[in-house]
């Protein structure tokens, strides 16, 4: 049997729209697609370039910047004895600046968030310049594998129809017969999903600045505008749509992180009245200033809204502890919105208990059951229509288009090349 906590981990992961992970799903089974329907309609040349295209381009546009980012991690910021882990957002609050150091999980955090306050300009220069850095490279990455997947394929395609010549000289030569040839920059900075979108654009640009034809062409304007669409801006307005739906159909509040919902600790603290207590608490520093509200979750580890937010990757911890990260940025409105949903959850609760005859055990059991069950459907329609979309329906309007007509149109780069090497070999003639 999974384990609960598993479970919750990967519903937490494919809902969360800032990671790459659903990214990564969603743009597998696009290439997939693709790549199958290139083989449905070419040859094997075109479904090894569109193979080529669709899983080469994958890996430089999920692991480019990943890849750069820790190597000028190395070469940027080791010379200056640096921590490049080190938030430099925090340097917008100087009180909060001092509290991350006040708090910092480790001696060692300590001195290097220390340092880093001594060198505020450098690091944010550092910071900048590996952002800026590590995208160009990528998009050069994929600027020079696009030339290499051009030149294979152009060099199988030319290997093959030169062999078929050879044979066809030898078969003619044999009948003696003539041969007859046919033919926000902050968000972009620390989004990597944001950081991915300004590569894409340059990979978008790219296909179709250099598409070989009129073919490639059409087929890169229908897969990139549905890709764009279904990677970037459909899964957020699918998952709106589907927790406002829960809210105004069930009356349940399913925007929290799946492992807050999924959690012992959510029924525990219903229960008990921690719940309750704690976002009594988190209110009265709500109205106060970041500095006061990053000093009491700092203050506060057992108090619940904390503590999910924790779980919930907002407040970055150290390592396998529960102390604080503070070289990382945390984001006090997205705490505040923590103990936001929380304080409606419990409330969606204590109506559903009013107006239930069961026991207020029985009640929190049912009503976390079913708060758990729309969180997961809502992950998992989200995935699936955007999987869907990409991975079958523009896939099979690719393949239609080729069909178009009654008759399934040839891969144009192959007819290129075919009639590129008659005119060669009418001129060598």
């Amino acid at each position: 049997m999974i384990n609960p906590t598993t479970i919750s981990k990967i519903y937490s992961t494919l809902g969360n729209n800032n990671s790459l992970v659903p990214l990564a799903i969603k743009d597998v089974a696009n290439s997939l697609g693709m790549s199958t329907g290139s083989y449905i309609t070419g040859d094997k040349h075109e479904g090894k370039d569109r193979f080529m295209d669709e899983f080469g381009t994958m890996a430089i546009w999920l692991l480019g910047v990943p890849f750069y980012k820790k190597v000028l991690d190395f070469l940027l910021f080791k010379p200056f004895k640096l921590d490049p882990k080190i938030d430099v957002r925090n340097f917008k609050n100087q009180d909060i600046l001092k509290q991350s150091a006040q708090f910092a999980p480790t001696e060692q955090i300590r001195n290097s968030i220390q340092k880093a306050m001594t060198k505020q300009k450098l690091m944010k220069g550092l910071t900048f310049g590996k952002f800026v850095a590590s995208t160009v490279l990528t998009i050069i990455s994929y600027r020079e594998y696009t030339k290499y997947r051009h030149k294979v394929t152009e060099n199988s395609i030319r290997k093959e129809l030169l062999e078929q010549k050879e044979k066809q000289k030898i078969q003619d030569a044999q009948k003696n017969e003539i041969p007859n040839f046919t033919g926000g920059l902050q968000d972009f900075m620390f989004s990597p999903v944001k950081n991915l979108m300004i590569v894409d654009a340059a990979i978008t640009t790219e296909r179709f600045t250099q598409s070989r034809n009129k073919q490639d062409l059409i087929g890169y304007i229908i897969k990139e505008g549905a890709f764009w669409g279904f990677v970037y801006f459909a899964g957020q307005k699918i998952q709106d749509h589907l927790e406002s739906v829960a809210e105004k159909k069930y009356n349940r509040s399913i925007d929290l992180d799946a492992r807050v919902i999924e959690s012992a600790e959510l029924k525990n603290a219903i229960q008990d009245g921690t719940l309750q207590k704690d976002i009594e608490n988190f209110q009265k520093v709500m109205d106060k200033s970041d500095a006061e509200i990053y000093e009491f979750i700092n203050n506060n580890d057992d108090n619940f809204v904390v503590k999910m937010a924790k779980k919930s990757d907002i407040i970055p911890t150290y390592k396998d502890t529960n102390k604080i990260d503070t070289r990382k940025f945390v984001d006090i409105q997205k705490i505040k919105g923590v103990n936001t949903k929380l304080e409606k959850v419990l409330n969606q609760y204590e109506s559903a208990r009013l107006s239930s005859t069961k026991s207020e055990i029985k009640t929190l059991e049912i009503f976390l059951k079913q708060l758990r069950k729309l969180k997961r459907a809502s992950v998992l329609k989200n995935i699936g229509a955007c999987v869907g979309a990409l991975g079958v329906a523009v896939p099979a309007i690719m393949v239609a288009i080729r069909f178009a007509g009654g008759q399934k149109q040839e891969f144009q780069t192959k007819k290129e090349i075919e009639k590129q090497l008659e005119l060669e070999n009418n001129e060598g003639a």
